[in-house]
């Protein structure tokens, strides 16, 4: 690939004979070089993650304070008046609905229980918390249920109920101390003590580190991201005249189509090392080996550590990184940068993001030193739960990057949409569609000081069926469709990649 110099020292030797190629009947079949191919695709926007830990199977402990000696029937026509006067009656009312989780009979009995003679403070403040809980008020809940524990150490199912909240707030090493107190008083109750180990299990599950490998056959069908047309045209300016002169390409400067052996893998953690505070580390590693075209074949490896402070509804995570890219099994680029995210999640159906990404690059090949610079992406991510089986999401983003040369600095505002989909154990499918504008700050000196103007749009598609694995391996067929038209032809593009991939996560 030619470098920046060597380009305009060409292009400058082209022009002095340019009005006399005009007179020419036919394009001179002169071997031009383009320019240097823009670099690798634009990074992608920061994709929507779960950050939620599954929660085991709800208990189903005792959570009788007082056990009555038959099942409370209260008749219909109990009013409130009759519930005040007996406090046993209401107790027992009071004990069915929690195990029937009515809670709107809690709530009615619960507006002037507190306030009987004789109340059980214990049943009262256990009631508040569950009310407390079911509102998702989870901070005011855990509170409560800890003050409670402290004042009465031998209330194991509330320590129980503790623990499970903690655990939804993401206070790991909390509710583990709270299991761990349980699990050496081996509960009475066989179906609590199997409970505790279950939680117990997901929490273990929880520090210990996540892999995954992926690896597959895949075809793309322009692998050197270059213009399809087989005529180069550089504009010559003379008296007053602007004439756009044809050059044959070379076959290097055309779209090289190969297979090749493409390749992921990752590992990270995530561990809680105190009420809400998480620290995280991870590697990844992405590539592809091309076959015949291994100019073009490259490799990324990412290296990242970083703090995290999430709750049940909250997260924020400041990570550092750095990553080494390769080319044609030479060092391509570097870089270094920080990633910030913020999430809100103020339903059970949806989730809210927000993230920014800032890298410092560096080309490692110094005839692109005028691409050096740093990238900044900007990003709020939508996503909404439909149904079990069901969602979607939607983003839309801001890439600035920044070049030593001005020319090559641009503003990429883009959007997206997506779903993903599954169909019992027979089809899971994602489709999502990305759609940008692509300004560059400074006119290009190449094409006589003219504006460059790219519009981008991206379909990406991948489909498999849950649960079905080949020697433990889940395949997945992924089809991705780029479309990049110019102002500047010489820069309009289109490249289409599929692949069988095979992953597996441990």
């Amino acid at each position: 690939m030619p470098s920046i110099p060597t380009l305009h020292r060409l292009l400058s030797a082209l022009l002095a004979p340019g009005l006399l190629i005009l007179g020419m009947l036919g394009p001179a079949q002169a071997q031009v070089a383009a320019p240097p191919p823009p670099l690798p695709a634009p990074v992608r926007p920061l994709e929507p993650e779960q950050p939620f830990l599954p929660q085991p199977q709800t208990p189903t402990p005792s959570i009788v304070h007082r056990q009555p000696a038959q099942p409370a029937q209260p008749p219909v026509e109990l009013t409130d008046q009759d519930l005040a006067g007996d406090i046993k009656l209401t107790e027992l009312i009071l004990n069915q609905a929690m195990l029937q989780e009515d809670w709107d009979t809690l709530r009615r009995i619960m507006r002037f229980y507190p306030w009987m003679r004789g109340v059980d403070p214990i049943l009262r403040d256990y009631i508040q918390g569950a009310l407390l809980r079911h509102d998702g008020r989870l901070a005011d809940a855990i509170a409560l249920y800890r003050q409670l524990v402290e004042q009465h150490p031998d209330l194991d199912y509330v320590r129980l109920e503790l623990s499970t909240m903690l655990m939804e707030d993401r206070q790991f090493e909390r509710s583990n101390a709270e299991l761990a107190l349980l699990h050496q008083r081996q509960l009475s109750d066989p179906a609590a003590q199997h409970s505790v180990e279950q939680y117990r299990q997901a929490l273990a599950q929880q520090r210990r580190w996540n892999f995954r490998i992926s690896a597959g056959l895949a075809y793309n069908n322009n692998v050197n991201s270059a213009n399809r047309d087989r005529m180069l045209y550089l504009p010559v300016a003379a008296g007053g005249w602007t004439f756009w002169v044809p050059f044959a390409k070379g076959s290097d400067a055309l779209p090289k189509s190969d297979w090749g052996l493409k390749y992921s893998g990752g590992a990270n953690v995530e561990r809680n090392i105190g009420g809400h505070h998480y620290y995280t580390l991870g590697a990844d590693i992405d590539g592809v080996s091309y076959q015949e075209a291994r100019d073009y074949s490259d490799r990324t490896l990412t290296l990242r550590g970083g703090y995290k402070w999430q709750n049940a509804d909250i997260w924020f995570s400041a990570t550092p990184q750095v990553s080494q890219a390769w080319m044609g099994g030479r060092r391509y680029s570097h870089n270094h940068g920080m990633a910030l995210e913020y999430g809100w999640r103020p339903s059970p159906e949806w989730q809210l993001m927000g993230a920014w990404l800032w890298l410092k690059r560096k080309y490692d090949d110094r005839d692109y030193a005028a691409y050096d610079g740093h990238l900044d992406i900007l990003s709020l991510t939508a996503v909404r739960t439909l149904s079990p089986s069901l969602l979607a999401f939607g983003s839309l983003g801001l890439q600035r990057e920044s070049t030593t040369a001005r020319e090559y600095a641009y503003r990429f505002p883009w959007a997206q949409l997506g779903v993903i989909k599954t169909f019992g154990s027979t089809l899971g499918a994602r489709l999502s569609a990305r759609y940008g504008r692509q300004s560059y700050d400074q006119p290009y000196a190449l094409f006589l000081n003219q504006e460059r103007h790219d519009r981008e749009l991206r379909l990406d598609a991948s489909l498999w069926a849950p649960g079905f694995t080949i020697a433990g391996l889940e395949p997945k067929l992924n089809i991705s469709y780029l479309r990049i038209t110019s102002n500047l032809p010489m820069y309009a593009r289109d490249r289409t990649e599929v692949s069988l991939m095979f992953e597996k996560r441990f």
